[in-house]
């Protein structure tokens, strides 16, 4: 049996003068560099999906000791574009290059909800590409992905995977359009690339596509450490109202071949694996239900599938301050105006650290805390 401990534990931004300006962070990111050097990335805005949305960096030399803001990867006022951008979700290649993937929403009306609603669907929205070559210290201008081919709206749900022939893996979510009537039917697929991700092609749709009673989503696919791809996915029935135990789900190390996802005993919502190896995984998961809610991190012994959930190390408490200024949470799609914690991460660094993080409120201040734990 292994242990988990939190070794330190802080804020990766909170804003420093919240008497003067409404700041936000949320939907973060930490990229280990080297075991000391890391680059956080988190979407400042005033709020969850307010206009000026945008991603900025904070770098730690210091093993995140301390972080220092580096700035907004792409301003959008810079194009005058009618998007606000949310998430970004980056990936270090073995040639030093970092690519970021960025969902961003169509904002053209800027006071129309991103979320119908009536129908549960979402406004309109695109991926874009950036590129570093110098480890984010300055980036590329956002190229739009191409998904025009596909009926719905595209997610990415989690960063580009490397795979180990070389070829890049982007996993993809499709979710309803905004006045799309048909029931809440998420479900994933694949796309590869060839030449760095400057196109990409070759798609291959997950077998949990064609469950017609269940959707599998808000799946964070990780490149386990014998080259296969695994995630946990969020399940829940067909229209989004409950919630099951996560699924575990596996591909080969092509990405071409799928497991259809297996039932695990861990119950939660948005979460992000990692393989510690010898069939030893790690998990954050968003804790909702129940008298304790909160960010947990549970290890598995059999690669995913049982998670020791009466040894969960509990890294955000978020009892008393799982809501934004109500007693109770409105159903989908109003959950999301005042859920007030969520989207976690965790991420292995070079020296065998974990570094989770997530966003949360705090005395009426969205941001961004992480910790850092090892496993003995």
């Amino acid at each position: 049996m292994k242990t988990l401990t939190i070794e330190t534990e802080g804020v990766l931004y909170k804003n420093p003068r919240p008497a003067y300006v409404a700041m936000s962070a949320m939907n973060s990111y930490i990229l280990p560099i080297s075991a000391n050097e890391l680059l956080g990335f988190y979407r400042k805005g005033q709020a969850y999906y307010s206009v000026d949305g945008a991603v900025y960096t904070a770098r730690s030399t210091d093993g995140g000791a301390s972080w220092v803001e580096e700035g907004c990867v792409w301003d959008p006022q810079l194009g005058h574009e009618p998007f606000s951008y949310g998430y970004g979700a980056p990936t270090l290649l073995q040639s030093g290059e970092i690519l970021l993937v960025t969902l961003t929403f169509d904002r053209t009306d800027a006071d129309a909800p991103v979320f119908n609603e009536v129908t549960g669907g979402v406004r309109g929205n695109r991926t874009v590409l950036q590129r570093s070559s110098d480890l984010g210290r300055t980036w590329s201008d956002p190229v739009e992905m191409d998904f025009s081919a596909v009926q719905g709206e595209v997610n990415v749900p989690s960063p580009i995977i490397e795979l180990d022939s070389g070829r890049l893996f982007l996993p993809c979510e499709v979710w309803k359009g905004f006045d799309d009537p048909t029931p809440l039917h998420l479900y994933g697929f694949g796309l590869f690339s060839d030449d760095g991700g400057r196109t990409w092609g070759d798609r291959v749709d997950y077998p949990s596509a064609t469950d017609a009673a269940t959707m599998y989503s808000h799946t964070r696919y990780i490149k386990m450490r014998d080259g296969r791809i695994g995630g946990l996915q969020w399940t829940q029935p067909v229209g989004g109202q409950g919630n099951e135990n996560l699924s575990w789900v596996t591909a080969d190390p092509t990405g071409k071949q799928w497991e259809f996802p297996r039932a695990t005993n861990l119950h939660g919502q948005t979460s992000w694996a990692v393989d510690l190896g010898d069939g030893v995984m790690a998990a954050i998961s968003s804790m909702r239900d129940g008298q304790q809610p909160g960010e947990y991190v549970f290890l598995s012994y059999d690669g995913g599938i049982t998670w020791d959930v009466d040894n969960g190390v509990v890294v955000w408490d978020a009892v008393g301050q799982e809501f934004l200024g109500v007693e109770h949470k409105p159903e989908y799609p109003r959950s999301h105006d005042n859920i007030a914690f969520g989207a976690p991460t965790l991420i292995q660094s070079p020296d065998g650290a974990l570094f989770a993080s997530w966003w949360c409120t705090q005395a009426s201040i969205t941001h961004v805390r992480f910790c850092k734990l090892r496993v003995g």
